[in-house]
């Protein structure tokens, strides 16, 4: 396959020179000769803005060369034209792919996102990013895609969006962001089906991999179906591992294994929020170690939350559906957390179901000077308290936290909007725990077997149900 050299036809090697018109020869050039390799040459650095990949084109970054974004938002294209962004707040791109078949960006060089230059503030707590902000490489509508052994940095936003794709391979790729801005995600798997995640190292300041299905690309695109994730260290500050969050589409047959995740604000998280089914998903193998976060982040150290408490109205939802949980086996996680297990049901037909356990063992340990002793089902409606709460304790416009004892296991099947308590059947769990106990309410469909803890004050039972 012919090889072309962005430098031949006319990238400048300065980071002051956008060469974006120039890569979008090379890149044009290759695949009008049927397909070809598009070349950054080792040890250079390229800046440009928007640029489109396109069938049969490998974009192969050699040792020690690096695509810098630029730092100009003109220099993006905008695609709120196309009827599929119209209404979203992500239509923004740096690199982008649309109905495209066998691309893949490759080799051991570096794409920089340059969030710096999408930054007003660094706190303590988090950073102040500008908007707005490109995601950096979106594949859209793609079939046979695969990214290897890249590095992808300092991205302002979503590191890497396949969306609405077919075949899809990401591979021992490392990307570093910032760890305190919002928005800056990994890997964002959306709308796709027979996806591979494998080997890869992830820090972001968002979820460090997500699996969703957004509002406006749902309808075309459908849902997210057989997924594999293994063999990966994760860090976040947000949500390490996701399903869900924007979930207007189905998931079915969901694996991730064989992964540690590391000092993040929550491990795995089940976001059941719109209407979709959730089933067929297991995650196992996994090592997790979770720690308490700022009030300003979502998250309270929780090493595995479900939640299918409505969102806020206007937020992503519109209405009171949420999605039905069937068949989600959690085995063999070993867990270091300052915050329990969370499990929060809704009402009527969604509740949880056939959720397992098997094989989880938890050691609860404050390690970090973040307060302890909150639930967070945020973002939650007006008037919304979990059971056996004892208030709410600070939130935002999105929801509050609430303040509980602080279990090693919370269970509850919750009627939708309402604190009082009915009795839904949560399905089986099966959990093994050496050090906390467990709480549950409105679950009598709970089974445990050979489960055991100790209370964190002898005066407290190990398990408590009500």
């Amino acid at each position: 396959m012919s090889h072309y050299c962005i430098c031949e036809f006319g990238a400048v090697a300065d980071t002051q020179v956008n060469s974006a018109a120039a890569i979008q020869r090379a890149i044009n050039a290759a695949h009008g000769a049927g397909g070809g390799t598009v070349v950054v040459p080792a040890g250079k650095i390229f800046m440009c803005g928007s640029i489109v990949l396109k069938s049969d084109v490998c974009l192969y970054l050699e040792p020690g060369s690096c695509l810098q974004a630029s730092p100009d938002i003109s220099e993006y294209v905008n695609y709120e034209h196309l009827e599929l962004f119209r209404k979203s707040d992500f239509c923004r791109f740096w690199i982008f792919a649309q109905n495209a078949e066998r691309i893949s960006i490759a080799g051991s060089g570096t794409l920089d996102g340059n969030s710096p230059a999408f930054v007003i503030e660094r706190l303590e707590t988090h950073t102040k990013g500008r908007n707005p902000r490109a995601q950096s490489v979106v594949f859209l509508g793609c079939r046979d895609v695969t990214v290897r052994g890249i590095r992808i940095i300092q991205t302002p936003s979503w590191a890497l969006r396949p969306a609405g794709c077919d075949r899809v391979l990401i591979e021992g790729i490392t990307i570093l962001n910032d760890l305190g801005l919002v928005n800056s995600d990994g890997i964002d798997v959306d709308c796709s089906r027979s996806v591979r995640i494998a080997h890869c190292h992830i820090e972001a300041g968002d979820d460090a991999i997500s699996i969703k299905g957004r509002r406006e690309i749902s309808q075309q695109y459908g849902a997210c179906e057989d997924i594999t994730i293994t063999g990966c260290v994760l860090e976040s500050h947000c949500c390490a591992f996701r399903l869900g969050c924007e979930s207007f589409v189905d998931f079915r047959r969901i694996v991730f294994s064989s992964s540690t995740i590391r000092r993040s604000h929550r491990g795995i998280a089940i976001d059941c929020r719109d209407e979709a089914v959730i089933e067929d998903i297991l995650i196992t193998d996994i090592v997790v170690d979770t720690i308490h976060s700022p009030r300003i982040w979502w998250h309270e150290g929780e090493p595995i939350w479900i939640s299918q408490v409505p969102y806020v109205p206007g937020h992503y939802g519109d209405d009171s559906k949420v999605a039905r949980l069937r068949n989600i086996i959690f085995r063999n996680i070993s867990i270091t957390a300052e915050q329990g297990i969370y499990v929060q049901g809704a009402d009527g037909e969604t509740h949880p179901s056939d959720i397992l356990f098997e094989n989880v063992h938890i050691h609860l340990k404050k390690h970090t000077q973040h307060p302890v002793g909150f639930l967070d089902p945020r973002p939650n409606r007006p008037g919304f308290a979990v059971a056996g709460s004892l208030g709410y304790r600070g939130g935002n416009t999105l929801g509050f936290t609430v303040s509980p004892w602080r279990p090693g296991v919370f269970l509850r099947s919750h009627p939708r909007y309402y604190p009082a308590p009915l009795p839904r059947n949560l399905g089986r769990i099966h959990a093994r725990c050496v050090h906390p106990r467990l709480e549950a309410y409105s679950s009598p469909g709970l089974v445990l077997e050979n489960f055991s803890g100790t209370a964190a004050h002898p005066n407290l039972p190990a398990v408590v149900q009500h």
